[in-house]
């Protein structure tokens, strides 16, 4: 699913059909702190609690009435590797509109535990993400409750029914007691609000287990479980800029090529190509604009020339008119390739050039002179070509040694 997440539980309605229009609720299940792992031996823990316990055990109904309509969910329960942050859960989002049949202004979440804190984090995060979902219910959520979250949360008009235990030992009930409070505190949004204020229920009992009692069918506040509690909203959305979106990597000799197409596309202004050494910080390398038209979707390509020694991770930004961005799954290549480095021009007056075969990170360059004193050291970094000045050489016979992590490279020049 993600580089966060190996594997995961779905759950489609029956009578789902990826070739028909019809679309369906999105919930998405996020499990706590003793489910981690590794989504694949380990995949089962997941079962253990909550919705995805409910569809293992038969007693997850097929469909919900709600104020006279109908609803059946697409459920998705993955498995996270370690704690999840909320572009790796933004990512588990985008890859569901991506890949199923979706009704974008249905889109609830749920957790436990950890799963709840994540939610509760998310949905506060930045309003972009606020504006993907209709409604939450974080369960003895291990968040502490930032005022500002909770004002995101507010602003994003989330209808938000939190549950916790009042004795939990674990996490305590002022996490969630803070986060209803700051949402609903004043001043409320200029923009009124089409959902209620946000809710709590404060079990009368001690323990961190709340999930049990929260996702029993029969418990109720006015007369709805909290499925069917989540139903009753929706939200207003336009269509999305893009659908569809499916993004793939692959070694082409020593570069990395980077491929992706489009179902639809309206107001997409483009994709910006993004790389990372650690999949956590990222940088722009590229580009490309959308090229979707009437609708329609496209198919593009992009050509990394210089991929990092080792692992690159790659992902897509998303951008459209409004200015809006979202992010596509990420993508990892391996890459082992051996540093060589070429200069010019030689002899040199001013500036030494050097060509790199490598993305040169935090490398030093020492430079010698012919009786082996050392009379220069610098950093250096970049990729392609690299400059060094040496305008105020004496003229002579130098020789400099390149000094990377995973190379050492010894070259000699002539200064005039």
């Amino acid at each position: 699913m993600t580089s966060s997440t190996n594997g995961f539980y779905e759950y489609l309605p029956q009578g789902y059909d990826p070739q028909k229009s019809e679309t369906y609720p999105l919930l998405i299940f996020i499990h706590g702190l003793g489910e981690l792992g590794n989504g694949n031996s380990q995949l089962n823990d997941v079962l253990v609690n909550g919705t995805p316990k409910q569809i293992k055990d038969g007693i997850f109904p097929a469909s919900f009435t709600v104020n006279g309509q109908t609803h059946k969910f697409i459920v998705l329960s993955p498995q996270f590797i370690s704690w999840p942050n909320s572009l790796q859960l933004n990512n588990v989002i985008s890859y569901a509109v991506s890949n199923y049949k979706v009704n974008i202004n249905r889109i609830y979440l749920t957790g436990l535990s950890m799963g709840g804190g994540v939610v509760w984090e998310y949905c506060g995060n930045n309003s972009n993400y606020a504006n993907r979902i209709t409604a939450i219910v974080p369960i003895c959520g291990a968040s502490f409750p930032d005022y500002w979250r909770g004002r995101t949360i507010a602003s994003g008009n989330i209808a938000v029914w939190a549950t916790h235990n009042r004795g939990d030992g674990t996490a305590p009930v002022s996490y969630t007691d803070g986060y209803v409070a700051n949402i609903n505190a004043s001043p409320l949004p200029v923009a009124p609000l089409s959902n209620p204020l946000a809710k709590k229920t404060i079990f009368n009992v001690s323990g961190h287990d709340a999930w049990t009692a929260t996702y029993n069918l029969n418990f109720k506040e006015d007369g709805k479980n909290v499925y069917e509690w989540m139903l009753q909203f929706q939200k207003n959305l336009t269509v999305l800029p893009v659908t569809g979106l499916e993004f793939q990597a692959a070694k082409q000799n020593n570069n990395a090529l980077l491929q992706w197409k489009t179902f639809t596309e309206t107001n997409n202004i483009g994709f910006q190509i993004e790389r990372s050494i650690d999949g956590v910080n990222y940088d722009s390398i590229g580009f490309v604009a959308g090229r979707g038209v009437n609708g329609n979707g496209a198919a593009y390509i992009f050509s990394d020339n210089t991929p990092l020694n080792g692992t690159s991770y790659y992902r897509l930004k998303q951008r459209d008119i409004s200015g809006a961005f979202t992010y596509s799954s990420v993508k990892s290549l391996e890459f082992d390739k051996a540093a060589s480095f070429t200069i010019y021009p030689n002899p040199v007056q001013n500036t030494l050039y050097i060509k790199s075969s490598v993305v040169v990170i935090n490398a030093t360059i020492q430079i010698f002179d012919a009786s082996g004193k050392m009379i220069r050291s610098m950093s250096i970094a970049g990729t392609g070509i690299l400059q060094v000045p040496v305008n105020n050489l004496s003229r002579g016979f130098y020789y400099a040694n390149i000094i990377g992590d995973s190379f050492k490279q010894n070259i000699k020049f002539v200064k005039n």
